[in-house]
């Protein structure tokens, strides 16, 4: 009997052997096809960002912006804006304003604020018609180029 269980213990440990080899080499087959699918994934996600920077990138410009300084009623003059914001580039612009600053004689600054405009998607233009009231003197500058915006 002594002979028998060598043996049979010899094949337990040959079977539990073959388990353990068949079980590395699944792991290293799994780690393997793990690895290449995040190195791809990666490599997906880097194309991914680099077309949405290229292709997603709105651009406002002001077109035909007019300015009047309104003094038709001295106890409440306003800087009259009117024109239009466009979106030049390729994708919607969020968040978008228009800075706007005057000031009077003296170098006294009658405002200086920004305004927030609705979204502008690709190719779309938005009219604006705004009105910036102040106290004091007429206006000798003003301007309103600077826009910005969201992706």
């Amino acid at each position: 009997m002594s002979e028998k269980k060598i043996v049979s213990r010899n094949v337990v440990v040959m079977a539990l052997s073959a388990l353990c080899i068949v079980a590395l080499v699944g792991l290293s087959a799994s780690l393997i096809v793990y690895t290449q699918q995040n190195s791809s994934l990666q490599a997906k996600d880097n194309q991914i960002a680099n077309l949405q920077t290229q292709l997603g990138t709105p651009k406002l410009v002001s077109i035909g912006l007019q300015y009047t300084d309104n003094q038709s009623n001295t106890n409440a003059p306003f800087l009259h804006i009117t024109g239009y914001v466009v979106n030049v580039g390729n994708a919607k612009a969020n968040n978008c304003t228009v800075h706007v600053y005057a000031v009077q004689s003296g170098n006294v600054t009658a405002f200086d604020t920004t305004l927030k405009i609705a979204p502008i998607d690709a190719g779309a233009s938005e009219a604006i018609d705004l009105q910036f009231p102040y106290t004091g003197q007429p206006l000798v500058m003003y301007s309103s180029c600077l826009l910005s915006w969201t992706n």
